[in-house]
């Protein structure tokens, strides 16, 4: 059996990346598991943990591929594409998001 994004067919596929598998609104600073494929920031947001799927090749908030999202502020109405198992907003520093389920 395939693992992570190559299990689903075309169709399936299309369907995840369109948001039909569902998201869930997050605007606290608690930790959201899953398997998130986008993350639409409605208002400016800074991310406390963004853990990628893919801990080699990945970006999030954290050393992964050498590169990192700690710190950085997302603006608002940005939308960014991947694959997440966990997302926990730094509401200290604000966020507001929609987090894709795929």
């Amino acid at each position: 059996m395939a693992s992570g994004i190559h299990k689903y067919t075309v169709q399936e596929a299309q369907n995840a990346s369109m948001g039909q598998a569902g998201a869930k609104f997050i605007s606290d600073g608690e930790e959201h598991t899953g398997t998130f494929v986008a993350i639409q920031c409605l208002e400016d947001t800074v991310f406390e943990e963004l853990i990628p799927d893919d801990t080699v090749n990945g970006y999030g908030v954290g050393s992964y591929n050498g590169n990192t999202m700690a710190s950085e502020t997302i603006s608002a109405g940005t939308t960014i594409y991947g694959r997440w198992t966990k997302i926990e907003l730094d509401v200290s520093a604000g966020g507001l998001v929609i987090a894709y389920i795929g």
